[in-house]
């Protein structure tokens, strides 16, 4: 008989929106359950994010439309590489979360370049491997900024008040078209870490009974 495949889940959200901590907390809560759950990000480790990581901290330049097509190529790398792609752990049964999947393509992307150039960027990405379910932390972006500036010793390229406000208006946008077909949990970031913890595992604990 075939092994159950594991569950995908991400994470989304402004920078400083929280998705961290959650993402550890939420870790724990499925460990508890007997379950295998690893934790990735986006960029990932791999060489396409390590540049992206470069041009993200200035230390290269790149056209914001290069940028989202190195974005996407990253994931698709993510997805399928042979020493640690996503889909080959999904389907031995373990599940993942990441810090950010194609929402986040979208919301930061889109601000710059066509939406549905980006989204069909990510085409393949998708449907090679959905996500289960996608967690956005909704926090408004003068907190964020203030998590960020108290805790960074430098700032990343998007990380602005202005920027930030684009891009969470987006994730908005992008939360009611997408509605119909994705399963999109939206999640008050203002409330307490134990609050929001608990409401995240109200929302997807299903997949573990």
């Amino acid at each position: 008989m075939a092994s159950k495949k594991g569950k995908f889940i991400v994470f989304e959200g402004i920078d400083g929106s929280g998705k961290t901590t959650q993402i550890n907390l939420l870790k724990q809560k499925i460990e508890n359950t007997g379950t295998k759950c690893l934790e990735t990000r986006e960029p990932s480790d791999g060489p396409v994010g390590v540049m992206i990581r470069q041009c993200l901290t200035g230390r290269m330049k790149m056209d914001e439309a290069a940028l989202a097509a190195l974005f996407a190529a990253d994931r698709l790398d993510h997805i399928n590489n042979s020493v640690n792609g996503l889909k080959s752990k999904i389907d031995e049964g373990i599940s993942i979360i990441s810090d950010r999947f194609v929402l986040s393509n979208y919301a930061y992307q889109s601000v710059k370049a066509p939406l549905e150039w980006v989204m069909e960027l990510n085409r393949i990405s998708l449907d090679t491997l959905r996500p289960d379910c996608h967690i956005y932390i909704d926090v408004d972006p003068e907190i964020t900024l203030d998590r960020m500036q108290n805790g960074r010793f430098q700032t990343e390229l998007f990380e602005n008040k202005k920027r930030l406000t684009e891009v969470r208006n987006r994730y908005l946008e992008l939360i009611e078209k997408l509605k119909e077909t994705e399963n999109i949990i939206v999640i008050d970031g203002n409330n307490s870490i134990e609050d929001i913890s608990a409401e995240i595992w109200d929302k997807v604990a299903h997949f573990y009974k």
